[in-house]
């Protein structure tokens, strides 16, 4: 298979299912090594295609969520966060991300947010700081030996939760030193072989040293095996505790000397336990903390034993349940927990101890990954958009339909609309490229719909290519409807596929006027081909969580921006007469760029 058969198909697998590790590509591609597989997935994500984890890939949020069928393909919850009562969701990153957050803080769900502080959530885990700087002064403690020690700190400065433990372990080690040592600070990213990677190089060109910090469980096993490899004798001193067996390595008294551990399975017992109570109608605290300790090998059996060969936690030192005031009625409220890798040690440990506890308090865990809440929440958002467009359509239009969610949800709009009000949309004729959107509009009554020539693109289920302009030689088009992956006043609109690039812009060409289907992980944001330029563009249409800079760009350029769902009083607090109500759009005529008139 050639690189570009290789690399296609990885991206139709991650579209599938949003997200993939490189052991099962090296199922579905037994003919291709882990190692070239490897190398496509580094490829992809230098091109801006995807985004690599851990072992593996997820979709950037704009791709991810311009195909609905990540939600489809997926088994138990639809994603909607709407559905739950409460949740719990650890800090991810991204316009996605935000997208999950804004959703649940606008509906008034109680969220915790675990592991590190979030907008809209109240704060689930331990104090990072703190056991940063208890573990820092028995580091320096023990560093006193030394007339000039030298420490290595592996950190992840992307999480404040991470930051946290590494400033709290520095000043706790200058504490327990009684005075400064040469540290050297390297980024990890959390992961085990870039931490490796760079602990074996700060090793090489700034070694030796006396002890070493690791942010987490994945970075200290880093640092001790890159100790092994130079033969380096070091102290390594580590939060999270994330696995068990991790924090077991401390009987082996070898390089592991202190783990700050944070005990996933009594975090998970304390998460449900509150979101129990506040379902069962007391207040949701502002702030959960969670319980830690430093383990060493003397205090390791105080915490944790050995059962048929495997360290557990003790039972003495679980979360005791405790009975609610007031029990729940005959449905059970959901809660939704929403991990961002959830067959990490950490996550798999909170989802068994939830579990138990949910089914304890008669609660329902329902654990779902980000991907899927996050293509719920902005189909919901571009729905609203699709709405929104409809609203502006004239009888006896031409128009013009590219590809994309949006662009689907759209043709939904106006089947609708011809079933239930008939007169807004009577004699449409819509041209597309995107076979969806043509069965969509198919036998709808009054409406005429006409799909375009090109050659088939199986992935996007669009025509694309030089054909796919013959069709406008003969029609000229009132409107043209574009959906993006992109949409920034420097760069246009921008897609991802460079063929679905030159087929958007057949239709911006082939129009009158532009309309660009955005929601906000778009507004603001660049794909990897222009499909046009920002002078192109007469109007967007997007929602309230457009960044209002983003916004004010875009109409700074004199293009008309419409939030679907305002209430058209935006205007009056910027003093911007482009934001007006939805209902007066058919009257609107937007200040024209020279072109097409």
């Amino acid at each position: 298979m050639i690189k570009a058969q290789r690399q296609q198909r990885v991206l139709e697998v991650l579209r599938a299912e949003g997200a993939v590790d490189v052991a099962s590509l090296a199922r579905i591609m037994p003919e291709v090594s882990q190692v070239t597989l490897r190398r496509d997935v580094a490829e992809l994500a230098e091109a801006g295609s995807l985004r690599r984890t851990h072992g593996g890939a997820v979709l950037p949020d704009a791709v991810l969520v311009r195909h609905p069928a990540t939600q489809s393909q997926q088994s138990g919850s639809s994603g909607d966060i709407s559905d739950f009562d409460a949740v719990i969701l650890p800090p991810i990153p991204g316009r996605g991300g935000d997208a999950l957050r804004r959703h649940i803080t606008d509906r008034g769900i109680p969220f915790l947010a675990e592991s590190a502080p979030q907008d809209g959530g109240n704060y689930l885990g331990p104090d990072n700081a703190s056991a940063g700087r208890d573990l820092g002064r028995m580091a320096g403690a023990e560093l006193q030996q030394f007339a000039h020690p030298r420490v290595l700190v592996i950190g992840h400065p992307e999480l404040s939760n991470t930051r946290e433990r590494v400033d709290g372990f520095l000043e706790g080690l200058r504490d327990g030193l009684g005075r400064d040592c040469d540290v050297v600070s390297v980024n990890g990213q959390g992961s085990y072989k870039t931490a490796l990677r760079v602990a074996l190089d700060a090793m090489a060109s700034s070694g030796p040293f006396q002890a070493a910090f690791g942010v987490n469980d994945h970075s200290a096993i880093a640092i001790a095996e890159a100790a092994a490899r130079g033969e380096q004798e070091i102290a390594i001193y580590a939060t999270g505790g994330e696995s068990a067996e991790f924090v077991g390595r401390l009987a082996n008294r070898n390089r592991i000397r202190a783990i700050a551990a944070f005990f996933p399975e009594r975090v998970g017992e304390q998460a449900i336990d509150v979101l129990a109570n506040t379902l069962s109608g007391q207040p949701l605290p502002e702030t959960v903390t969670t319980p830690y300790a430093i383990l060493d090998a003397d205090t390791l059996g105080d915490y944790f034993e050995q059962k048929d060969g495997a360290w557990q936690l003790k039972v003495a030192r679980r979360t005791p349940l405790k009975p609610l005031k007031r029990r729940f009625g005959s449905r059970r409220p959901k809660v939704g927990f929403i991990p961002h890798f959830p067959a990490h040690d950490w996550y798999r440990q909170m989802i068994q101890s939830m579990q138990v506890r949910a089914g304890q308090h008669g609660l329902e865990l329902v654990v779902i990954a980000p991907h899927k809440g996050i293509s719920a929440e902005v189909t919901r958002l571009r729905r609203e958009i699709a709405r929104a467009a409809c609203s502006g359509l004239a009888p006896g239009e031409t128009i013009l339909i590219g590809d994309g969610e949006a662009a689907l949800l759209f043709a939904e709009e106006i089947r609708r609309t011809a079933y239930q009000e008939p007169e807004r949309v009577e004699g449409l004729t819509i041209i597309t490229n995107a076979l969806d959107v043509l069965f969509q509009l198919e036998n709808v009554p009054g409406v005429k719909a006409l799909i375009t020539s090109g050659e088939y693109q199986s992935v996007d289920r669009c025509l694309v290519g030089p054909s796919v302009g013959a069709i406008f030689e003969r029609v000229r088009a009132d409107r043209a409807y574009i959906a993006p992956a992109g949409l920034s006043r420097k760069f246009g609109l921008s897609s991802m596929d460079e063929r679905l690039a030159l087929a958007g812009s057949r239709l911006v060409d082939a129009a009158r006027r532009t309309f660009v289907l955005a929601d906000h992980t778009v507004v603001g944001a660049d794909a990897n081909h222009r499909v046009a330029r920002i002078e192109d563009v007469d109007e967007v249409i997007t929602d309230d969580g457009a960044l209002p800079a983003d916004r004010q760009s875009l109409r700074s350029a004199g293009i008309l921006v419409r939030v679907a769902g305002d209430d058209g009083n935006e205007h009056h607090q910027s003093g911007n007469p482009h934001d007006r109500d939805l209902a007066s759009e058919p009257q609107l005529r937007n200040v024209t760029h020279g072109r097409n008139q």
